[in-house]
């Protein structure tokens, strides 16, 4: 039987233009794609971050 795991991956979709200025940004400030989206989680289950309708 496998070990559970304390860490759950999420997919997120989006497009390789996206994909290809967030890595290049993320690396030119010296962070990662998943600092900066688990950073941006953890504003938003805090209330500090909205997401428009």
């Amino acid at each position: 039987m496998a070990a559970d795991r304390k860490e759950k991956n999420i997919m997120v979709r989006v497009s390789r233009e996206t994909h290809s200025t967030l890595k290049k940004k993320a690396a030119a400030e010296g962070t990662t794609m998943s600092q900066i989206v688990r950073y941006a989680i953890e504003l938003y289950l805090k209330g500090q971050l909205y997401i428009p309708k």
